[in-house]
């Protein structure tokens, strides 16, 4: 708990003071009484001042033990409770017992009113169901301590080692970003439809196989959704203007990574009000081998945002507010928002500036990119292919 320390003038030095005023003081010209009661007023409101100045953030950590293939509470409580107990601090931690219980308490907390301070110890998934209650609340700022198997999030900002350690997690600091919402939620990093949601859409059945990681799950995922039949015909919506085709997959960006850490929007940026639209259309299988090798390092895109020229025939960027998605065939398009998987038929997105409020530790902090800094007035700021409609 922080701790405001308010200084003035003890009660006990008030009390002399009266005492003097009153013994060499003439009582028609000061009434010991009304002295006494004005001084006591002073004090006391000088205590209330100090109870409200005094910080009520509360710092909540949220565990899903389920997440992972090992209950990451075993190791994660006793580190928590150390750093703090050298922080002088007394967060709380809350164990989730069933899949959406994260979100019921993130918005009994929200709800309270309070400053607060919620760490989704998880996966993805984790962190999505809190982000759903804590979007748009003022007195929520939301952290991650990645205890799952994908922890895309937090690849925005770095190595997950990064947010595993207590003692920066409880100095985090909250930066504003941008939200992604869609008719499937809330949504911080990429909303993406097609192959690469197919593939997203499976990787929990490899994720249950041994020794079988969350690389190495989208991996063998991948191979199974290019021996499936893709391609979808779409109308498309992007910023009003409509597009119809038949298209592999569309990735739309608030982050930068997604996907066990394949890097489809090297350049976007989580604060700048803009969505990056990435459109691919079908190709041989032969060739998709080749392109994911560069998707996944960010390489599809130049310095200045641009499709390398040698993929310009199957692949678009543009940078945007808002994109819809309306599947033409008969089958429905698997849609994912952050890892969260589901067959759809339609599908909005828009880019809400500033709705949610994340924590990063100092430490990472000072070495990320995707987000402006600390103060939100430099949200917006020019960097390399930021122009709309690159």
């Amino acid at each position: 708990m922080r701790k405001v320390i308010v200084t003035g003038i003890s009660k006990t030095l008030f009390q002399y003071f009266v005492r003097f005023v009153t013994y060499y003081t003439s009582p028609l010209l000061f009434d010991e009484k009304v002295a006494t009661i004005y001084i006591v007023f002073l004090y006391t409101g000088e205590k209330t001042q100090e109870r409200k100045v005094v910080s009520a953030l509360q710092q909540v950590f949220i565990i899903n033990p389920v997440a992972g293939k090992k209950d990451a509470s075993h190791w994660l409580v006793p580190a928590i409770q150390q750093a703090a107990s050298l922080a002088g601090m007394t967060p709380e931690i809350l164990c989730t017992e069933y899949a959406g219980q994260a979100r019921q308490l993130t918005e009994k907390l929200a709800r309270s009113g309070q400053e607060v301070h919620i760490y989704a110890c998880g996966g993805d998934g984790t962190l999505n169901e809190v982000l759903q209650a804590a979007a748009g609340q003022e007195t929520v700022a939301v952290g991650c301590v990645p205890c799952g198997s994908g922890n895309d999030f937090v690849r925005n900002f770095g190595a997950a080692e990064d947010f595993l350690d207590m003692n920066t997690q409880l100095q985090a600091v909250p930066v504003v970003s941008d939200a992604l919402q869609t008719n499937l939620g809330v949504g911080v990093a990429i909303c993406a439809a097609g192959v690469d949601a197919q593939v997203a859409y499976g990787i929990p059945k490899f994720r249950r196989l041994p020794g079988c990681g969350g690389t190495m799950a989208y991996s063998l995922s991948i191979v199974q959704a290019m021996l499936s039949p893709f391609g979808h015909r779409l109308r498309l919506s992007i910023d009003g203007e409509e597009h119809t085709g038949t298209y592999m997959m569309m990735a739309v960006c608030n982050g930068r990574l997604y996907g066990g850490g394949y890097m489809a929007a090297p350049y976007a940026r989580m604060d700048d009000g803009l969505l990056d639209v990435v459109l691919v259309k079908p190709m041989s299988r032969l060739r998709i081998a080749s392109v994911l090798a560069l998707y996944r390092e960010g390489k599809h895109l130049r310095e200045d945002g641009t499709v390398l020229p040698s993929l310009t025939r199957w692949m678009s960027v543009c940078r945007a507010h808002r994109v819809s998605l309306d599947v033409l065939d008969s089958r429905p398009i698997v849609a994912t928002l952050d890892g969260e998987c589901r067959p759809v038929r339609h599908l909005d997105i828009e880019n809400v500036p500033g709705r949610l409020r994340l924590l990063l530790p100092p430490t990472v902090l000072k070495s990320q990119t995707v987000l402006a800094g600390v103060d939100p007035c430099m949200a917006g700021d020019s960097v390399p292919g930021r122009e709309k409609n690159v």
